[in-house]
């Protein structure tokens, strides 16, 4: 999205003046316009067992991220969500908006094949003949997936792994071990779900052959440590400082102050699971509106972020950390796999989330995953300065009420 001439702001237009605003400022095409407009007739195709269509409204947050201004859009059942996100993205933008480094190529899903009945006696065998069938295992993988190895993916790399598990009803003279074999696919602008599942599937009968056990679990880790961003910003501190008025009564809370209880939030965070979870949630809001406005997987996004919250045996932990600044400004980073796409099945079924893609005019997965990433940490912020100055409630209500008493 491209620097806008002064004008109105974006939430005092009317439709058409956003649309207009949207032809000129995006990469919406007249198509995905068309799309968005009649969004009732270009619902997605009917699910199992149809009975209706859920409705959730499309917010827009303006967001630079990398020096790039975008247009992000966001679907929520709750208004506060775009209007946090929205304020989060104005305290960074006067210190350049958010700076994301996406680790790696950003786009490799693990896969996993699991093996049980080894005998115990051939156990550290079958694992060396895996590792020794590893280039002919990577070709039957990559052939149950050609559109995939079509646009430069594939696997790179299988590791086998043994874990322990506890005796139960198995079979006689089997190990007390399982066999499981990871694997990474490079998936390119696809989040690849079902083309890593298609390879852990085909390559299970022949490492049966190899090991002499039985292949059971076949399908990807939705904990997708190879698409792990890291969002970086810099919040100035006078737009972090405090002076609302709510029902006649003025709050003011002074720049160093609201600092010291966000850092205060920062800590409690860090060590109360209860607390953790709320903040997560809140970066979650973020991350989540944008993933279902986008056609993306939100249960592997919000499984993938919770469980690298507490990855490595660690208690369970914030996904973002804030520190105070030389310069007197507050630091924000946050760290969480994203797991998307810009193609795949749900999206060519959908045309709205097509539409939407349009307008953030994002080239490949990597960018796509940065702007998730920059709203999640853009909605952290503002949720963290609301809670350490007039209140979550005080803060939300007003939004809640003005949706309900205009319905």
């Amino acid at each position: 999205m491209v620097e806008a001439e002064k004008q109105k702001k974006f939430r005092e237009m009317d439709m058409e003046e956003r649309f207009d605003y949207l032809r000129r400022n995006s990469g919406l095409t007249e198509h995905g316009e068309q799309v968005l407009r009649d969004w009732k007739n270009n619902a997605p195709k009917e699910t199992e067992n149809h009975i209706g269509y859920m409705v959730l409204p499309i917010g827009l947050v303006k967001i630079r991220v990398n020096q790039k201004i975008y247009g992000v859009p966001m679907a929520t059942e709750e208004p506060s969500v775009v209007a946090a996100a929205s304020h989060g993205a104005k305290m960074a933008e006067k210190t350049g908006g958010f700076k994301t480094q996406v680790i790696g190529t950003g786009t490799i899903t693990t896969g996993q094949i699991q093996i049980i009945d080894i005998p115990s006696d051939r156990f550290e065998a079958a694992i060396q003949k895996v590792i020794d069938y590893i280039p002919q295992l990577v070709e039957v993988g990559n052939i149950a997936s050609p559109r995939l190895i079509a646009a430069g993916g594939g696997i790179v790399s299988i590791k086998p792994k043994s874990i322990y598990v506890k005796m139960r009803q198995s079979v006689p003279g089997a190990d007390h071990r399982q066999l499981i074999i990871d694997f990474d696919v490079e998936c390119k602008d696809a989040m690849g779900a079902n083309a890593v599942s298609k390879m852990a599937e085909a390559m299970a009968k022949p490492i049966e052959s190899l090991t002499g056990g039985k292949a059971v679990g076949r399908i990807l880790s939705n904990l997708s440590l190879g698409r792990l961003v890291i969002c970086e910003a810099e919040f100035d501190k006078e737009a972090i400082g405090l002076r609302k008025e709510i029902n006649g009564s003025v709050i003011e809370i002074p720049a160093n102050e609201m600092i010291r209880n966000i850092i205060a939030l920062n800590d409690w965070a860090a060590i109360d699971q209860f607390r953790t979870t709320t903040h997560n949630k809140g970066i979650m809001n973020g991350i989540t509106a944008v993933a279902l406005a986008l056609g993306q997987d939100t249960r592997a996004i919000e499984s993938a972020a919770h469980s690298y919250a507490a990855y490595g045996g660690r208690s369970y932990q914030p996904l973002s950390h804030f520190e105070i600044l030389g310069n007197g400004n507050l630091y924000g980073c946050l760290s969480v796999p994203i797991p998307v796409g810009l193609v795949s099945g749900v999206i060519d079924s959908n045309p709205t989330a097509k539409a939407l893609i349009e307008i953030t005019g994002c080239n490949d997965a990597r960018e796509l995953a940065s702007l998730h990433a920059a709203v999640g940490l853009a909605q952290n912020i503002s949720a963290l300065r609301m809670l350490a100055g007039e209140g979550i409630s005080k803060g939300h209500m007003p939004l809640h009420h003005l949706r309900t008493s205009s319905s």
